[in-house]
């Protein structure tokens, strides 16, 4: 990726699922790494953490959990399906545009 003239990248957004397999720590190095040897070293990283996200078949009960507590908290099923919080994903880039 190349620097487009005229702007500047002032950071990167990025969201890590739980279920992602992505360590929020490590990915954060490893991109402070590669921000510090581009066209943009003064970039900043920015992770934010995505929870798991459930909802329950029994009782229809959608709910959130950072501890992985599994069992739906309104009938306490463990028939729940997962739908969200496996994502690793570039969320948004900060670009400033530079006057010439």
């Amino acid at each position: 990726m190349q620097r487009r003239p005229g702007s500047r990248l002032l950071a990167v957004n990025v969201v890590v699922g739980a279920l992602s397999g992505a360590d929020p720590e490590s990915l954060d190095f490893a991109m402070q790494l590669v921000a510090a040897d581009s066209d943009w070293p003064g970039a900043k990283v920015h992770i934010r953490g995505e929870p798991l996200a459930l909802q329950c078949r029994a009782c229809g009960h959608a709910f959130e959990t950072r501890k992985f507590e599994l069992a739906c908290p309104k009938c306490a099923s463990l028939d729940v399906e997962v739908t969200g919080g496996r994502d690793l994903r570039l969320e948004s880039l900060e670009v400033q545009e530079v006057d010439a």
